[in-house]
C-alpha cells in the first residue's frame, strides 16, 4: 500500500482541470468586450472589474481543490520517541516536504488582502497606460498581451492562496507540526546546566507512511522525577518575552513570595513562589523596568542563566511528599 491509497487525489484532479478553462474562458470575455465596446467604462470593467471577479472565483476553485483531496480511513500505528531539538527540526522539514500541501496555512489570509490590492492597483495601472495609448508592441496586440498577462497571474495567485488557507479533513494526521517563538526559545534550553529538554514526539505508520501526529515540548531537571518539569512561555506584549514557569507536583510546599537574583544578566531576575494545591509552582522572568528608553531584549545567553537559576533553585525546593 502507498500513499495514493491513504491521500486520494481523483476528485481534485477534476477541479484542477476545470480551472485553466475557466481561466481561459475569462480571459476571451475580457479580449472580446475590450475590442466589441472599446468606451472608458467597458475598459475598467475588463482591467479592474473582472480580474477582481477571476480573483475570488480562484479563491473558490483553490479553496476547492484541496477539500477535493480525500483522506481513507484507517488504523494507524502511534509511538511516541523522544528526540532532540534538531532532530525534531530535521523531521519537521521532511514532514513539510511530504505533507506540507496538505495543512491549513491561516496566515494566508492576510495574503489574500495583500493580492486583492495587488490586483486592483495592478489593473488600474494598465488602464491608465491604455487611456494614455501608451504602445508597447502594437495598438492592436498590446490589449491582448496585457489581459492575458493579467488575467494569468491574478488567477495562478488566487488559485494558489486559495488552495493553502484551507486544511484537508484528516487534520488529525496532517496538520501544521509545533514552531515558533516558544521552539525557538525552548531549544535553547539544551545544554542548559541540570536541565534536559527535547521533544516528546507522537509518530503515525502506516502502509509505509510516516507522519507527525503530535508533539510536545519536555523540559526536565535532572535528577529529579519528571514531575518536576519546566515550561518556556512568550509573551508578546510589544517584544518577544520569555519566561519559564517550573512545576513540581508533590514535590513540596513553598509560601507565595518573591525574590530577586543578581546572576550577571542585563535585568536582575525574578522568582516568584507558589501553590496550586499539590504542584509547586516558580516562575522565573527578568524584572525589566515598565518604562525604557529602548526596546527591551532577552539574551540567548541571559535566557540561559535564568533557566540554570531556576533547575537550581528546584532541586532546592524540591522535598518529595
Amino acid at each position: 500500500m502507498n500513499e495514493e491509497i491513504i491521500i486520494d487525489y481523483s476528485r481534485q484532479r477534476k477541479v484542477n482541470r476545470v480551472f485553466p478553462i475557466v481561466a481561459v474562458l475569462f480571459t476571451l470575455v475580457g479580449i472580446f468586450i475590450n475590442y466589441i465596446m472599446p468606451q472608458e467604462f467597458y475598459r475598467f470593467v475588463v482591467f479592474v472589474g473582472i480580474p477582481v471577479v477571476l480573483f475570488f472565483l480562484s479563491l473558490i476553485m483553490g479553496a476547492a481543490s484541496k477539500k477535493a483531496i480525500d483522506y481513507i480511513p484507517g488504523k494507524w500505528e502511534k509511538r511516541k520517541t523522544w528526540v532532540s531539538f534538531s532532530e525534531y527540526e530535521n523531521m519537521v522539514e521532511q514532514y513539510e516536504d511530504a505533507y506540507g500541501q496538505l495543512y491549513s496555512h491561516p496566515s494566508d489570509f492576510l495574503s489574500c488582502c495583500c493580492s486583492l490590492i495587488f490586483v486592483l492597483v495592478f489593473g488600474m495601472l494598465i488602464l491608465f497606460s491604455q487611456m494614455s495609448t501608451i504602445v508597447l508592441l502594437d495598438p492592436t496586440i498590446d490589449p491582448i498581451v496585457l489581459i492575458v498577462l493579467e488575467y494569468s497571474i491574478v488567477a495562478v495567485a488566487g488559485f494558489v492562496i486559495g488552495f493553502r488557507i484551507p486544511s484537508i479533513d484528516a487534520q488529525e494526521f496532517f496538520k501544521q507540526p509545533i514552531m515558533g517563538d516558544v521552539h525557538n526559545f525552548a531549544r535553547e534550553l539544551d545544554g542548559v546546566p541540570g536541565i534536559r529538554a527535547g521533544m516528546n514526539v507522537e509518530l503515525g505508520f502506516r502502509s509505509g507512511v510516516q507522519t507527525i501526529i503530535d508533539a510536545e515540548i519536555k523540559s526536565y531537571v535532572q535528577g529529579l522525577p519528571e514531575t518536576v518539569q519546566i515550561q518556556v512561555q512568550v509573551s508578546h506584549s510589544g517584544f518577544a518575552y520569555p519566561y519559564l514557569v517550573g512545576t513540581a507536583y508533590k514535590g513540596g510546599r513553598v509560601k507565595p513570595n518573591e525574590e530577586a537574583f543578581r546572576i550577571g544578566t542585563r535585568y536582575p531576575a525574578l522568582l516568584e513562589y507558589s501553590m496550586d494545591k499539590d504542584v509547586m509552582v516558580i516562575v522565573a522572568r527578568f524584572n525589566i523596568p515598565e518604562r525604557t528608553s529602548s526596546v527591551p531584549h532577552i539574551s540567548v545567553r541571559d535566557f540561559r542563566q535564568l533557566a540554570a537559576l531556576l533547575a537550581t533553585e528546584l532541586k532546592d525546593k524540591y522535598t518529595p511528599t
